[in-house]
């Protein structure tokens, strides 16, 4: 077990990235949307286990991620509940919110740098892009019209807000998405200032700890 716990952050990395794949290549494949929400399933449960060693965190993990997994794979069998749809997103925002606030905790308490360090840093900052993504799909949701788009380019739940989050996070900025209301405007302004500020304290970090160890040495 102590083994596996190893790469925690490794098994939650590559469903992010996995995930993060499939989104923009969705279109209208069925199959692919089956993959897509295989993958972000195994985010939740390789979540959990990423932060398995606090006490309490893995059981609160658990619960948010409950009614985001019902509102993803209920729609297979009785088809897709609105309603049901706004709590999962909701809770798939305040998941991904914590866990990357506790990762987040273990990064800035280490005091060596190593491989794992800097796999749980790239992890936190893919949660930032999805947890981004369920919120914009939440304002759209609760504010029809939040967003300019092309048409059909928000038809397929999650993986639209998903690419125009990424977008913002590292501010590429295409413009072929565009946030009209207020609250969308103001998400928008704080992911991508949330992104590059991450980067640059995390990259001064990481060097303030290799330079600290090697004056140690």
């Amino acid at each position: 077990m102590g083994t596996v716990r190893q790469y925690r952050f490794i098994y939650l990395f590559a469903a992010l990235l996995l995930t993060t794949f499939v989104a923009p290549v969705i279109g209208d494949y069925k199959i692919l949307r089956i993959v897509f929400d295989i993958f972000l399933s195994m985010i939740f449960f390789s979540g959990c286990f990423a932060v398995s060693r606090s006490r309490y965190v893995p059981w609160i993990a658990i619960a948010l991620s409950v009614p985001m997994l019902a509102s993803i794979w209920v729609g297979y069998f009785g088809g897709r509940i609105p309603r049901l749809d706004l709590i999962g997103d909701i809770f798939g925002v305040l998941y991904f919110g914590l866990i990357a606030v506790v990762i987040l905790g273990f990064i800035f308490s280490t005091k060596h740098v190593s491989s794992d360090i800097i796999i749980a840093s790239l992890v936190v900052y893919l949660l930032f892009g999805i947890m981004w993504g369920f919120s914009y799909q939440v304002l759209e949701l609760l504010q029809p019209g939040s967003f300019r788009a092309p048409d059909g380019f928000f038809d397929q739940a999650g993986s639209g807000f998903m690419y125009y989050s990424f977008i913002t996070l590292t501010t590429i900025g295409y413009g072929d998405v565009t946030p009209i209301s207020g609250i969308a405007q103001s998400f928008s302004q704080l992911e991508g200032i949330v992104g590059q500020s991450y980067m640059a304290v995390l990259v001064a970090r990481l060097v303030g700890l290799h330079v600290a160890e090697g004056t140690r040495e």
